[in-house]
């Protein structure tokens, strides 16, 4: 592939993306917001479980940004946090789809 296809391929990918945003009602937050959200979606997708430490390990962020964050995404609910049945002292991330 050329440099020049490359880029028409990124071009249309973050067209893509911003779709996304749009139907997933996230238009209106931040950059720092929408990485920590994708973070969520792609960790969520991944692994059986996904807690708040998973969110600040694959994002890089640091753990009051990420906090603060999915504090946010509650209170607007796109995401809501419960408990771990395992360790009490972990919440687990969950992507509300309705």
């Amino acid at each position: 592939m050329t440099k020049k296809e490359y880029i028409a391929e990124i071009a249309d990918s973050i067209d893509k993306l911003r779709l996304y945003e749009k139907e997933l009602n996230i238009t209106e937050y931040n950059e720092t917001e929408k990485k920590i959200f994708w973070t969520i979606c792609s960790t969520v997708a991944k692994f059986p479980k996904c807690n708040i430490s998973d969110v600040i390990n694959h994002s890089k962020l640091s753990r009051s940004t990420v906090y603060k964050t999915i504090l946010l995404f509650e209170k607007n609910s796109l995401i809501s946090l419960h408990r771990s049945g395992e360790d009490k002292r972990q919440h687990l991330i969950t992507i509300i789809t309705d």
